[in-house]
């Protein structure tokens, strides 16, 4: 089992560890490492910066993706003669409540 050597809190949420293993980068909020036996901190830091690449794209895809069948939905159900409006930026209706009066 590797031995701590040293730790520092590098923000509220993120730590990076020293041991004689390597670096290990946690994050309190994800609740994992997002690093572990980094050749140096800064080896650590980049491991954790491509991890959020990863899942930034990740869930950008996934929201793309819902996002698509959304309009595609509503693009089935909304009323050609009512005066909705869709904003294809925030998702968000408008007029919809008035249709038909």
């Amino acid at each position: 089992m590797a031995k701590v050597l040293n730790s520092k809190k590098l923000s509220d949420t993120i730590s990076i560890t020293e041991c004689t293993d390597g670096f290990w980068l946690y994050d309190e909020t994800r609740g994992m490492n997002l690093s572990m036996r980094a050749k140096s901190s800064e080896a650590a830091l980049f491991e954790a910066l491509e991890y959020y690449q990863r899942r930034f794209q990740e869930v950008q895809n996934n929201y793309n993706s819902l996002k698509a069948k959304v309009d595609h939905f509503v693009g089935q159900v909304a009323d050609p003669d009512c005066g909705d409006y869709y904003c294809n930026r925030c998702g968000s209706s408008s007029e919809i409540e008035y249709c038909g009066n």
